[in-house]
């Protein structure tokens, strides 16, 4: 035996290193994975949630017809207190003409201020004329030294008048001539 010191290294076991290229398309697949997971799941959920609304029975008050579909639902015999429902934006808008003219007139002690020229400037989405409404949105107006009026036809064919006097306030009527002439006439405490 030879007594010379031989070192023999133990072997070692070989690690792998990994790619940090490969660490990095996982991690971005695992992120794409995970985002297609939680879009389909919304999607289904929502859908879910649609389906259930649908099957949910209607309130019969909660019901607005379409302005296309209002006029062809109504003849002759429908009474007024149906034709009011269905021309409940219309009215709105009348009221709306009345606080843009009262607008328009602020300073002025004439409502002359207040005419579809200067209730246009005034940048509603509502179109004001001299002459007759023929569709919801049109607002027919008219106006005195002391007193204003408003017509607009609704989807049902009934033309709904709104008259503002500073010491009488305001009154309403409803009538086949549609325009804010006719609308001074008015003098119903309500429509």
């Amino acid at each position: 035996m030879d007594q010379t010191f031989n070192f023999r290294a133990a072997p070692v076991p070989l690690r792998r290193r990994l790619n940090p290229r490969t660490i990095a398309l996982a991690v971005a697949v695992l992120v794409v994975v995970l985002g297609l997971v939680s879009f389909s799941t919304w999607v289904v959920g929502s859908e879910r949630r649609s389906m259930e609304l649908a099957a949910q029975p209607e309130d019969s008050t909660a019901m607005v017809s379409t302005i296309s579909g209002a006029h062809d639902e109504l003849d002759e015999t429908t009474p007024l207190s149906g034709r009011l429902a269905i021309d409940s934006t219309v009215r709105a808008d009348a009221r709306t003409a009345l606080i843009a003219a009262r607008r328009a007139a602020a300073g002025s002690a004439t409502f002359l201020d207040a005419g579809p020229g200067q209730l246009g400037a005034i940048g509603s989405a509502m179109i004001f004329v001299d002459g007759s409404s023929q569709a919801p949105g049109v607002v027919s107006v008219a106006a005195t030294r002391d007193t204003w009026g408003a017509a607009v036809m609704g989807p049902s064919g009934v033309c709904y008048l709104l008259r503002f006097a500073p010491g009488e306030g305001i009154t309403y009527g409803v009538g086949q001539v549609c325009t804010g002439a006719a609308a001074l006439q008015v003098s119903a405490p309500s429509w």
